[in-house]
Parts: structure tokens; sequence; C-alpha cells
């Protein structure tokens, strides 16, 4: 019999009260709260005790689905799982609850906060008391959980109030441990000398481009007329609209020639901070006749021309990304601190773990981060099965450079996105400390 309810959006947070509470938990995804609040609470079975609410709600959805389970289910008791602080008090005054758990507060901790809680109903005759079939862990099972049976309460601890507030657990340095090992995680690097890199993203839209872009501008600062750029985006790549570049001929031409380094040398397109640019193919169903192979050829035989080959690849785990990965020292993979792209970026992970192709140096760059949206970055970690390398703020310089057609750090090198791009830049090629002020006040020619 389930005895918690658990409404989220996290499904790490989800994982670990399973691993709990095992078949006393009910579950609901948060994602059920899109057809109505009603709609989602007539999809709980049963009739829990206690219902935890979080992490990842907002207050008015948090504020409707008390109200309703309430209704459903008088006297059920309430958590409220938070990440935030600063806006608690608003929270308190508008939610029905009976306590604040944080997310990262330990399993202890939680399993002590629910427990008491549960103890408090049964005394107060909110809630009938639990049976002891479901609660008992399994002995064969590596993690044993706490009965609830074994919480028995005195008669004299009985108290009309619910637990009082050192039950409200919130995350802070004394209460949180460190936090549980994920499931998965990415395999070290074993740091082989850069000489090709390629800049993925599961996801359109996540800044690929803009990493690429600035990392060749940076490289080119310590090794001049040493740096290509291949805009391998094939059906939408726009590196030389960004750069205000005119271009001709491009990749297509590129690895057809792929085996003759003087004609290679005559499509190249010389951008003014001394770094060489292919373009994507000027139209997209041009994408079709690059064979793969080839295009593989042009990056070993490119690697042999200049120090560095960077390449901006097509979304997602393409024939043509693949290859581009295949072919490279360094991984640089671009994601938004978004639940879909960071899920999406640990889906991409464990496919080219599985299929071997994850590049020897892997950088995780976190970009267009901001506050108050729900995520912080501690949260990135579980979900993608490593530690963010760059953490890049979001800005509006970056479309400014955009639009001026100028890498981001020669536009504005004090810009916040500017900064975190160049110590991008500087675990390449840590000596790429700019010696000079590249600060293009010119726009873009009409």
């Amino acid at each position: 019999m389930t005895r918690y309810l658990l409404v989220s959006r996290s499904a790490e947070y989800e994982t670990r009260l399973r691993r709990l509470f095992r078949a006393r938990l009910q579950t609901l995804p948060g994602e059920y709260l899109t057809f109505g609040v009603d709609e989602a609470v007539d999809r709980v079975r049963e009739t829990p005790a206690i219902a935890l609410l979080g992490p990842l709600l907002t207050l008015d959805e948090t504020k409707s689905l008390s109200v309703a389970l309430g209704e459903q289910h008088p006297g059920i008791g309430v958590v409220v799982v938070r990440e935030q602080r600063s806006d608690l008090e608003d929270w308190v005054e508008e939610v029905g609850m009976h306590a604040v758990l944080s997310p990262e507060a330990t399993d202890a901790a939680t399993e002590s906060l629910i427990g008491r809680l549960d103890e408090w109903l049964v005394t107060a005759g909110r809630a009938v008391p639990p049976e002891t079939t479901d609660d008992v862990a399994d002995p064969s099972d590596g993690e044993a959980t706490i009965s609830l049976v074994d919480l028995r309460i005195e008669p004299e601890a009985t108290s009309a109030e619910p637990p009082a507030a050192e039950a409200v657990v919130e995350a802070s340095p004394e209460a949180v441990a460190e936090p549980a090992e994920p499931e998965w995680t990415l395999p070290d690097v074993e740091g082989v000398r850069t000489e090709v890199i390629a800049v993925a993203a599961p996801k359109g839209g996540q800044g690929k481009t803009t990493m690429a872009v600035n990392l060749a501008t940076g490289l080119a600062e310590v090794a001049p007329h040493s740096v290509v750029l291949i805009d391998a985006d094939l059906q939408f790549g726009d590196i030389a609209n960004v750069l205000d570049l005119t271009a001709t001929r491009g990749l297509v031409e590129a690895v057809d020639a792929a085996d003759d380094e003087v004609l290679i040398k005559t499509l190249l397109i010389r951008h003014v901070d001394d770094f060489f640019v292919i373009p994507a193919p000027r139209s997209p169903e041009l994408a079709d006749t690059i064979d793969p192979h080839r295009m593989g050829a042009l990056i070993d035989r490119l690697a042999t021309m200049f120090r560095y080959v960077v390449i901006d690849t097509t979304p997602g785990l393409g024939e043509h990304t693949l290859t581009a990965l295949e072919h490279a020292t360094d991984g640089i993979f671009v994601t938004s601190l978004t639940v879909a792209s960071l899920r999406a970026l640990r889906t991409e992970f464990e496919l080219l773990v599985a299929l071997g192709l994850l590049p020897q140096n892997r950088h995780i760059v976190l970009n267009a981060v901001e506050k108050n949206t729900g995520l912080v970055v501690a949260d990135a970690e579980p979900i993608i099965g490593a530690a963010p390398d760059i953490v890049v703020p979001r800005s509006s310089g970056v479309l400014l450079a955009a639009n001026a057609g100028v890498p981001l750090i020669h536009n504005d090198p004090r810009d916040s996105a500017a900064k975190a791009v160049r110590t991008l830049v500087q675990r390449i090629e840590p000596t790429a400390y700019p010696t000079r002020r590249r600060i293009h006040r010119r726009r873009r020619s009409q």
C-alpha cells in the first residue's frame, strides 16, 4: 500500500525518493499539471497520508495542489520541497503546508521529517497507522530503509500540532551532506594534445556556434594563421553570417578536395582576426552531397596543416556529427540550464560512450545561465553525470556581437559572457591571455 505521494518535475529527486521509500511512494509527474490540477489529482491512487510537492513546481501550482489534495484527501499532510529560500515567507502565507524540505537535505533528514510528520498525523487522528507489510526493506537489498513501524510515539509526546520548527529541514552547510553519487557518470578524460575540437550540442539554439567562433578567435591570438574553423552545421550553418564574411564556396568543395592540400588552401576564407573559415554549404539540400567518410578525411588533412581545427557541428548525433567527434581530440558540449536540454545531453553522452566516440578531452559548457528559472548550476551535475566546466551567464552582448559581425571576446572583452568564453579558450590553450585589445567598433556592412 502506498502511503506517500510525490508531485515533482525532477526525475532525479523522484529516483532518490523511490530508493528511500520504495513501495510506500506513489509519484505523479509534474507534467500532468499541464492538463489542470483536478485532472492531475484524479490520477492519485489510494489515499496518501503525506504529499511532497516539488521540486520545480511554481507557487501557483503548489498552492492549487495543496487545496485540491486537501479536498480530495482530508487530513493529508503537505510538505513543500523548495530550492530557494528568499521568497519562502510568501509560500508559507499562501500554501497550506506542514513543513518545508530542501531537495538537498540528507536521506536521514528526509526520512526523519517524513516519519515524524507521519507519526503526528496518526496520533492526531488525521491518518490511519501504516501497514507493516510494505514498509519492511528487502534484506537482499544493499540499501536498508527505516521502517515506519519502528517510529513509535510515546503518549506523553502526543501533540495537537504538527512537528515543530526543527522538523522543517532546509539546505544549510550543517544540514546538507555530500550529494549522493549519481547513477551514471562520465568516464575520466585522458588529457591528450589538442588538435581537433568538435563543438556539439544535443539540441539547436544552445549557443554552439558562438562557442566555436570565439574559440577559434581566442586560439588565433596565440597561434595566428594556424587555426581553421569548419562550419559543419550542414543545413543551416551561419558562421559566415555571424562573422560578416562573403562565401562563394565552402564545405562541399573542401570535402571534394580533401586529398589536395593546395586546392584546400584556395578554398579557405581568411578572417581579420588571423584564422581561416570553411563555410557551411550554401543551400540546405547540398548537405546530402557530403560524404561523412570524405569529411573525416578532410578533418585529418586539415589537422596536418593547422595547429587547431575547430568544427561547429549539426545539433544532435547525425552521421556527420559522429564523424566530427570520431576524428576529434576534444569535444566541447554546449547545453542550456533546462531539464530538457540537460537530459538530452546526458542521453548524448551515454550513446557516445556506448559507441566509443567520446573524445579523449571533454569540456561541458553551461550556456545562457540566468537566475530564478527553477534550476541552479548544481542541478546540472546529477543529471548529465559530470559537473559543468564552464558556466556562461546570459548576456545581451552575445546578440550585439553577432549582429555586428564581430567575435564576442573582441567586441566587448569586459562582458560577463565574454569573460566566461575566454576561460573556455584557456582550457584549450592556457597561454591564451589577450595581449592586445581588439575592441571592434565597426558596424556590419549594409
